[in-house]
């Protein structure tokens, strides 16, 4: 039976150092019944606690964050909590970086242009349960 997203929405974590761009991102977000984020974060480690306390589905992180860059934070989580997707975010245009994602184990890496609709479609894809 498909899950029913409006009465289970996914649950999100976005996590940003720009608190302009993660509130932004929350809010987008917010309006669609299907997600619920649950919190945002600043930094690697809050983002990892938030999650793992908050049983997040999906964690949304920014690739470039001081001290824990977004990849090393998508490493430790899925470590600390293998059930929870990550997405990760860019503002930069690195030949490499989609490599390097697949290999922290994210599920998905868009430029932070990206249609928030597309991001959506992202975050519901992968609460989607998986395939043993």
């Amino acid at each position: 039976m498909p899950r029913d997203f409006e009465a289970t929405p996914v649950r999100v974590v976005v996590v940003d150092d720009h608190r302009l761009f993660a509130d932004a991102l929350a809010l987008l977000l917010g309006h669609d019944d299907r997600l619920s984020v649950i919190g945002t974060a600043a930094d690697g480690r809050s983002a990892i606690e938030l999650a793992v306390a908050e049983h997040a589905e999906v964690a949304v992180i920014d690739v470039r964050m001081p001290e824990i860059d977004g990849l090393e934070t998508a490493r430790r989580l899925r470590t600390r909590s293998p059930e929870t997707r990550v997405i990760l975010v860019t503002g930069l245009d690195e030949p490499n970086l989609a490599e390097e994602a697949r290999k922290v184990g994210a599920v998905a890496l868009f430029t932070k242009g990206a249609l928030h609709e597309e991001l959506k479609e992202a975050i519901l894809a992968a609460s989607a349960p998986r395939e043993s």
